[in-house]
């Protein structure tokens, strides 16, 4: 009797074609179905490590090498949140030198930052083809996408279970960060 059922269910469903909206709201009710799962089981997640104390500069210690980031590219903001400092420099990453270069530019690359994390914007045009996250138009659309998503691993999820090609254009990528907000 469970091997009948078991098989029309298999039938049915492989005799319903599944649209890709839908495959990607269940995947985003997955995923945060078994973070709840594992939020249940271990309790609250551990508090953050503080940040490390360094040793104060001085003639025999020259302190630490500067990050390694763009040009002009303003280091994170400090507490490891960094949403605006972070956004910035992945955008400024996307874009070329001149893109961000005078004080206009990243005037117009820090509004377009405002509440956008930076592995975001990364994780988001590392999907898609190089040309297609390379101007300013198209990484501020980015930016845009990921306004508000504060975890990307939701994103980076769902997209892992979808196929390459499913996951690549502006216009899926659209439909999986509005659900994963």
């Amino acid at each position: 009797m469970l091997v009948i059922l078991l098989l029309l269910t298999t039938v049915d469903s492989l005799a319903v074609p599944v649209s890709a909206a839908d495959k990607t709201h269940k995947l985003v009710d997955q995923y945060y179905a078994a973070k709840s799962l594992w939020g249940s089981i271990l309790g609250n997640p551990p508090r953050p490590l503080p940040p490390e104390e360094y040793p104060p500069d001085s003639p025999n210690n020259p302190g630490n090498p500067p990050p390694n980031r763009p040009p002009n590219c303003p280091p994170d903001g400090g507490g490891g949140g960094g949403f605006p400092g972070r956004c910035v420099e992945a955008v400024c990453k996307q874009l070329s030198r001149f893109d961000c270069d005078d004080k206009d530019d990243m005037y117009e690359v820090t509004r377009a930052c405002r509440n956008v994390s930076g592995p975001c914007v990364t994780s988001i045009c590392s999907r898609m083809s190089r040309f297609a996250c390379d101007e300013k138009v198209e990484v501020f659309e980015v930016a845009g996408l990921c306004r508000g998503v504060v975890d990307v691993s939701c994103i980076d999820y769902v997209c892992s279970r979808l196929s390459r090609f499913d996951c690549d254009e502006i216009s899926e990528l659209r439909e999986v960060a509005q659900q994963c907000r």
